[in-house]
């Protein structure tokens, strides 16, 4: 192991390290570096022990529940039963008491399947003999007023592909993958392709919802879906699953030792979720003979997401030392505390090297599912999860960009947001900064710090101004279109389908020149119409 005395301590820079050569021993020399100044750097992580199960925390929240459910403020008393079971031991009858109370606030809020769902779970899981007679009551009411539930859907039905791509299936044939003049790849279209044109519909490779309550404890951990009654992985806490099949799904790619991170109170991370895929990958392809020779771009498949640009060459000190920190910690874990090594035939500096580059890959390349709510010509927003996916990452961006995502539970779509030439880059804009919200100061900053690159699309080129700087176009027209999007949303049903058609005229008769105000808010309006089909805000 290299020692600290051959770089200068600790004033090192990144070309000092990156002279090192292989992550490895950028690795080895920074956990010296973390070891010399941190001896206890696991202390504090590892004084309380696992934490996987506590049926005392589970009581408290149960306590809360109830406590919520007597003040009629169903949501808090849904996500505190949901948070009872996911603390609760396995098989205990508070489990069972946890169950029962999350179905009768589900029952008051006319969710009777899902509440019967819950019933029986309950009765599973030891649920009090005494009480039974109330709770089999409950079970009686809601299954005569299960066919009456009115249906709730948090997205319309995913899209399809008209003429999918043979060399990647997840995209059109009208686009395709292309190196840049650095060596980099990106996606270009080989035809033209008209506004509003779906160019990929790509399922991520692993996802890792939010933190927040209304994320953690609303949302599948595994495909995203918004469910009511989420059931708990039985070894920790962390993880929650709308289905027995995600459950099961998860256990097998990935949470089959992410489970002993999340004993420790880890969050669920893109980078070590990565990881433990891709050896599962891995070793099922090597047992199965398949080989890959690179003639078709796969996004479910761990040797794309490999090669997503890291940019490691390009961080700070600071970037490299944290992700160092991250691999060797949860090395340290997946050691001491789990049976990883006996099941994967790799050694402890190789997953500390994937850990390092996933670190760098995934903060890199992730993309913010979103879910919205649609209220006149604004839209909210919420966060749901991050995820990772290989070929909408290779997108470039543009701070005025050709290309809008809209997600279906964690699928992502991937329509033209204005007409793209043949030959045309296809770029979405990154983080949101464009051009008519932030000064190019200010854009340039922020896309270097977060993604190591500098723009050169026609608005940073030409310098094109903020949107109360550009000219007003035709405001009159758009007075008019504006009106007719309102009426259109206030209609029984909300069917945007005909109003779509008319803003679809609006965006193809866009110029290639810089746009004006009403040219913004009218694609605006067409990208937001889009995600309106997909993942919904929905109050409980």
């Amino acid at each position: 192991m290299i020692s600290p005395g051959e770089i200068e301590d600790p004033q090192i820079t990144s070309e000092q390290l990156l002279s090192l050569k292989s992550d490895i021993r950028i690795i080895d020399m920074l956990e010296e570096l973390a070891t010399k100044h941190c001896p206890s750097q696991f202390q504090d992580i590892e004084t309380g022990g696992k934490i996987s199960k506590s049926n005392d925390k589970a009581l408290t929240f149960k306590d809360e529940g109830k406590k919520m459910l007597l003040q009629k403020n169903y949501l808090k008393a849904l996500l505190a039963f949901t948070q009872s079971i996911a603390n609760a031991e396995d098989k205990t009858e508070l489990l069972g008491l946890a169950y029962a109370g999350r179905a009768e606030v589900l029952f008051e809020k006319g969710y009777f399947k899902e509440a019967l769902q819950d019933i029986e779970r309950a009765l599973h899981n030891n649920y009090p003999k005494n009480f039974e007679a109330k709770l089999l009551e409950k079970k009686l009411k809601a299954e005569a007023s299960q066919n009456n539930q009115p249906p709730r859907k948090y997205h319309e039905n995913t899209p399809t592909l008209n003429q999918p791509n043979p060399k990647i299936p997840c995209a059109s044939n009208q686009v395709e993958i292309q190196r840049d003049s650095y060596g980099g790849r990106h996606i270009v279209a080989t035809t033209n392709i008209e506004a509003g044109e779906i160019i990929a519909i790509e399922k991520p490779y692993v996802v890792a919802v939010g933190t927040k309550p209304s994320q953690r404890f609303l949302h599948c951990h595994e495909c995203l879906e918004v469910c009511y009654n989420l059931i708990p992985c039985p070894g920790c806490r962390t993880a929650l699953y709308c289905s027995e099949k995600c459950r099961d799904a998860a256990k097998e790619w990935y949470h089959y030792n992410e489970c002993d991170l999340c004993q420790f109170d880890f969050n669920e991370l893109l980078s070590v979720k990565t990881v433990l895929k891709g050896l599962k990958q891995l070793s099922n392809a090597g047992i199965e003979g398949q080989q890959f020779d690179g003639t078709i771009y796969k996004s479910d498949r761990y040797e794309e997401i490999q090669e997503l640009q890291a940019n490691k060459e390009k961080r700070a000190v600071r970037d490299l030392f944290e992700a160092a920190n991250e691999a060797c910690i949860i090395h340290h874990f997946l050691t001491k505390y789990s049976d990883f090594f006996s099941k994967q035939e790799i050694s402890g500096e190789r997953l500390k090297e994937l850990l390092f580059h996933h670190y760098f890959n995934t903060t890199l390349n992730k993309l913010t599912v979103e879910k919205t709510k649609k209220n006149s010509l604004d839209t909210e927003f919420h966060e749901v999860a991050d995820a990772i996916y290989a070929f909408s990452s290779l997108l470039n961006h543009h701070c005025y960009g050709n290309i809008t995502a809209s997600f279906y539970g964690s699928t992502i779509v991937l329509r033209a947001a204005r007409n793209i030439k043949s030959g045309e880059s296809c770029c979405l804009t990154y983080r949101n900064y464009n051009f008519a919200e932030y000064p190019k100061l200010v854009r340039s900053h922020q896309l270097w710090r977060f993604y190591q690159f500098t723009c050169t699309c026609e608005a940073c080129e030409n310098n094109w101004p903020i949107f109360d700087c550009l000219n007003s176009g035709d405001v009159e027209k758009y007075q008019k279109l504006a009106d007719q999007v309102k009426t259109s949303l206030k209609q029984p049903g909300e069917d945007v389908s005909g109003i779509m058609k008319v803003v679809t005229n609006k965006v193809k008769g866009f110029s290639q020149a810089e746009p004006t105000k009403v040219d913004i808010n009218i694609k605006r309006i067409f990208c937001n119409l889009f995600k309106y089909s997909g993942n919904k805000i929905s109050e409980f």
